[in-house]
């Protein structure tokens, strides 16, 4: 099966239908309790933001030098770049504008999913194992549920570390190109959807107790698939008030993107496959 971008999406979209599924339904009420809450949180956080946001964007497209006083050196760096570049091309003040704000609704949400991820890992693990049964007829290995909890939080600190190490190698990328603003937002986005593939399709992997290694094998079969399901799920997240039920959908649609296009024969859980006819008959009970 060859890596579609398609396939991705429709993960996401097949995730929104899975989680309607009344057998699903009592597993996604602490996941999204727990998004309402950090929403209002982080949500105030950034509000908080707006305020410089918007006067350096306004500093880009009326051509006026930005006062870098007050910012930290990275950021003068990024600022100085950036209007360089807008006095040279006039045109470019707008879409460097695009680029700031799309790069602050990315750290938004990227911000909003890393911490309601480890907070709620167990109840994802949970809700994972429950969409496995529902897809397959079978469930991960059975363990002691404190077990369980202390497993998934580690894994999630493991997953944090792993994002941490690279994100700084990407940082600092970005700031020595960050005069050109392109090259940051676009591994900025790549980053991202990376990211947020690793964080949804692990759930499953993890509930077999799978290494985090074969995760990244797994995802690497498939590398459209995988950066396009990623991708859909970060570019939800950027969205107020859509991002607090984000999180239970991705967590079912990375789960069926698992067993359905991502797993090979030998992989966990394997000899649980669905016939063709059980899965066809499970696509027509969702739709």
């Amino acid at each position: 099966m060859t890596s579609n971008p398609i396939h991705g999406i429709d993960a996401l979209v097949r995730g929104v239908h899975l989680i309607t599924r009344r057998e699903l339904r009592p597993f996604i009420l602490v996941p999204l309790l727990i998004n309402l809450v950090l929403f209002i949180i982080i949500s105030g956080i950034m509000i908080s933001q707006l305020g410089g946001l918007s006067d350096y964007i306004g500093s880009l497209l009326s051509h006026t030098p930005v006062d870098t006083a007050n910012m930290s050196w990275w950021e003068a760096i990024m600022a100085k770049g950036a209007a360089w570049a807008a006095s040279i091309f006039r045109w470019l003040a707008w879409i460097i504008s695009f680029l700031v704000l799309f790069l602050f609704f990315l750290v938004y949400g990227y911000l909003f999913a890393v911490i309601t991820n480890i907070i709620a890992a167990p109840f994802n693990g949970i809700l994972a194992e429950k969409v496995e049964e529902l897809l397959t007829g079978k469930t991960p290995p059975a363990e002691p549920l404190l077990q369980m909890i202390w497993r998934t939080l580690g894994r999630e600190l493991r997953k944090l570390g792993y994002f941490i190490f690279w994100g700084l190698i990407i940082l600092l990328v970005a700031t020595v190109t960050s005069w050109t603003i392109i090259i940051p937002a676009v591994l900025t986005a790549v980053w991202g959807a990376w990211s947020m593939a690793i964080q949804y399709v692990d759930y499953p992997l993890d509930n077999h107790q799978r290494p985090f290694d074969e995760l990244k094998s797994v995802l690497r079969r498939r590398k459209l698939t995988s950066l396009t399901f990623g991708g859909t799920v970060m570019l939800a997240k950027m969205v107020p008030i859509l991002n607090i039920f984000v999180m239970p959908a991705a967590v079912a649609g990375g789960t069926a993107l698992w067993i359905e296009r991502l797993r090979q024969e030998g992989d966990p859980g394997t000899d649980s496959f669905p016939t063709q006819q059980q899965s066809n008959s499970s696509s027509k009970s969702i739709t």
